[in-house]
């Protein structure tokens, strides 16, 4: 009876374990998250609380995340009320919509040369993003800083070369026929923020800039997104599509509590090729099973076959004697392709200097210096740009003011031919480079030919990629002027007359290069 009692306590303490660990088992929680409207929010944060564990939403909304039973989920985004949900045992799939997190006195800028309002008198939504969330990124571009960051909007790269283009859209925003970019404004001047195509070079093969590559990321003070239909009606046809309007330093009304401030922001980093393909290295050049040193494919004989070829240049003996009939082992070049491409660096650097003189605060002051270089991650492919400007505002009367702008940048972007493909004659470094055989070890053997300087590459009917991203490209340059001036008199307590002017005006020179030696024509030595 003892060993009865004994046996039964022991097989209860079990069932409990059992019980106890069932229920500190994991669970997969799902869900999708949205704001007010429904449309999704990518890159919220979600955390399993008072844990490290965490996810994050993808670019439609979605997350999934492994937690237990009893915990609870912290959802935080930035400009949204943060939401906890606790996880219980039917829990599978949670959708969550946050809420814009608004401060009902809070005044947005709203129209030209300034106008506001106050948030809660708004028919629209509105995001808000300072200095600190947009200067010292590794971005050049300062729409491709905002990424992430806004919900209900898409930023696309038109490519993925330093200087390339960029797509911006408010979702649901669109046009077939036109163009779905937003109205910019900066300092309540309408901004040219457009794309000149270049045509002609090369069956387009080259990176043209959005204009607003000229905008020093660290030179912004904040930026609004007007989304909505009823947006628009400030702004007519031009805010179709949304507005974005962006405030520099120079052109901001803020107060300064000092009399003198100097700030100094550097950062530094790298550019590389976000992915490529998973190359195999079992199979050479050739078909059938069979080495063919004039293909393309990669369907030759195996590389384990302990073979010999030709060099790529051993017919080439009367420009370069020491492969004349040289022989060389059948092997692959595992990271022909990746070596190919390099790591770039990109720095920026930007001095602010802002005052204001006299105790009264009635007069200000901004001056601002920028220095961008970016080296991509293809050779030969980079971005120089200066910026400087000038702002200030003074109150010469108890109803006078004046203020204004004046801000100049130059800006340079240098790129070899890039084209998808090598149709309608245009030059392509991918298409040379990303289909080479796998036992091609381009970055040592020679790309130009001693004499002439012309292509030199396995194939006569191909220029080899490395003397197109030395002898082959685009070069663009823009010069740029954008400020304002404005003159305010206050007549009462509650009206005021006001005049502004404000000008955007831009020089852009595109120019395409091709050294002859190269067999697409018209750049061939013919």
């Amino acid at each position: 009876m003892k060993m009865k009692t004994k046996f039964s306590g022991i097989l209860t303490l079990l069932l409990a374990l059992v019980v106890q660990i069932s229920f500190a088992q994991e669970k997969t929680i799902s869900g999708t998250v949205t704001d007010d409207s429904g449309l999704p929010l990518p890159g919220v944060n979600i955390i399993v609380k008072s844990t490290t564990n965490g996810t994050q939403s993808d670019f439609d909304g979605n997350y999934s995340i492994s937690t237990e039973v009893g915990q609870s989920l912290v959802y935080s985004y930035v400009g949204f009320d943060s939401q906890v949900k606790l996880v219980t045992a039917s829990s599978s799939m949670m959708n969550v919509t946050m809420a814009e997190g608004e401060t009902l006195d809070a005044v947005v800028l709203t129209g030209y040369g300034g106008a506001t309002k106050e948030r809660k008198s708004l028919g629209y939504a509105v995001t808000t993003l300072q200095a600190d969330e947009i200067e010292n990124k590794p971005e050049s571009d300062v729409v491709r800083s905002l990424n992430g960051k806004v919900a209900g909007v898409q930023i696309v790269g038109n490519s993925g070369a330093t200087g390339s283009g960029t797509n911006f859209v408010i979702r649901g925003r669109s046009s077939i026929n036109g163009s779905n970019q937003p109205l910019f404004i900066v300092d309540g001047v309408p901004f040219d923020s457009g794309t000149n195509q270049q045509t002609g070079f090369g069956g387009g093969n080259t990176v043209t800039s959005s204009r607003f590559l000229d905008l020093d990321p660290n030179n912004v003070e904040s930026v609004q997104i007007l989304k909505g239909l009823s947006a628009s009606v400030l702004y007519g046809q031009q805010g179709r599509n949304g507005v974005v309007l962006i405030t520099t330093k120079n052109g901001s009304t803020k107060n300064l509590n000092k009399k003198f401030e100097v700030t100094v922001n550097s950062s530094v980093y790298q550019t590389q090729i976000s992915n490529l393909a998973d190359y195999q290295n079992e199979y050479g050049q050739g078909a059938d099973n069979t080495i063919n040193s004039g293909y393309v494919g990669n369907w030759g004989a195996r590389f384990d076959a302990g073979l010999e070829v030709s060099h790529p240049y051993a017919s080439f003996g009367n420009l370069f004697p020491e492969y004349d009939g040289l022989k060389i082992p059948y092997v692959a070049a595992p990271n022909n392709v990746k070596d190919f491409f390099r790591t770039g660096l990109g720095q920026s650097m930007s001095v602010n200097v802002a005052g204001s003189p006299g105790n009264d605060g009635n007069t200000r002051y901004n001056l601002n210096f920028g220095y961008t270089t970016e080296d991509g991650y293809i050779r030969n492919n980079g971005l120089t740009r200066y910026n400087i400007g000038l702002g200030g505002s003074t109150k010469l009367s108890n109803k006078f003011s004046f203020n204004g702008t004046a801000n100049f940048s130059s800006t340079r972007v240098n790129t070899p031919p890039i084209a998808a493909n090598n149709a309608g004659g245009a030059l392509s470094i991918f298409t040379r480079t990303l289909f080479m055989p796998r036992n091609l070890d381009l970055n040592n053997i020679p790309y130009e030919n001693p004499n002439d300087r012309s292509s030199v590459y396995y194939r006569t009917d191909q220029e080899n990629p490395r003397w197109l991203s030395n002898y082959a490209g685009s070069e663009q340059k823009t010069n740029r002027f954008y400020g304002k001036i404005g003159a305010s008199y206050e007549m009462s307590e509650n009206s005021s007359i006001s005049y502004r002017f404000g000008l955007d005006t831009y020089n852009e020179t595109q120019e395409f290069k091709a050294a002859r030696g190269s067999v697409t024509a018209p750049y061939t030595t013919g």
